[in-house]
């Protein structure tokens, strides 16, 4: 009997994570979900493991998930650190957070599984993009410098392994997530369900018409 396709979240959490999990599992896919906590609650569907995509081991415990469950049909970077401030007020430290979270992190993911998916036969990398990838707000030096330095990866990740069967993906959500941890923060106007729609169409996308970026919004979000 064949394995069922497996999907990993790495990043995942309430609001989008937990909608992408549910959206694969009806279609009878396996659900790895990643984070570096572990839920405050079981999850609904899916396993969930710790990953911290930080942590001087983070290659070892990637290589130990691949061998353990084989390469992702399908992963999705999610990891968001998120950093408001004026620039005069903006700390290191805080600089540094965003940049490794949103970019060395998916650096250290994409090494490890991108040659396991060519082995594999193919696959789909969707990394998860904001506002700010496109346009670095008066307060978001930080955030935006990040999800700039994402989308860069992104589109030099889809030149090398698209040709080898890897679909690279950059989704940008221009909106804040309903469900997620920021949402009571902002006016929620991108709906969770929809987008792991959207995510789902994305993966099953022929290599004869492949997206490699696309931009999702609420109607009602000013653009």
């Amino acid at each position: 009997m064949t394995a069922p396709a497996q999907l990993w979240i790495v990043g995942h959490g309430p609001g989008l994570g937990a909608a992408l999990a549910a959206r694969f599992a009806r279609e009878h896919w396996g659900v790895l979900a990643l984070s570096r906590r572990a839920p405050v609650a079981a999850l609904a569907v899916g396993t969930h493991t710790s990953l911290d995509v930080l942590a001087a081991d983070a290659s070892a415990q990637l290589a130990r998930l691949i061998a353990q469950h084989g390469a992702p049909r399908v992963l999705v970077y999610d990891v968001g650190v998120f950093k408001r401030a004026p620039f005069a007020a903006l700390g290191e430290d805080d600089f540094r957070a965003c940049w490794e979270g949103m970019a060395l992190g998916a650096f250290r993911v994409a090494q490890a599984v991108l040659p396991a998916m060519v082995q594999a036969g193919g696959g789909t990398l969707i990394f998860s993009g904001a506002t700010a990838s496109l346009r670095g707000g008066a307060e978001f030096a930080a955030f935006a410098s990040a999800k700039f330095a994402l989308r860069g990866l992104a589109q030099a990740l889809a030149r090398a392994y698209q040709p080898q069967g890897v679909h690279v993906v950059h989704a940008i959500l221009d909106g804040v997530i309903g469900g997620s941890a920021r949402a009571g923060q902002y006016s929620a106007r991108l709906d969770p369900g929809a987008v792991a729609d959207a995510y789902w169409q994305l993966a099953q996308q022929p290599s004869g018409a492949w997206t490699h970026e696309l931009d999702l919004r609420g109607a009602d979000e000013p653009f």
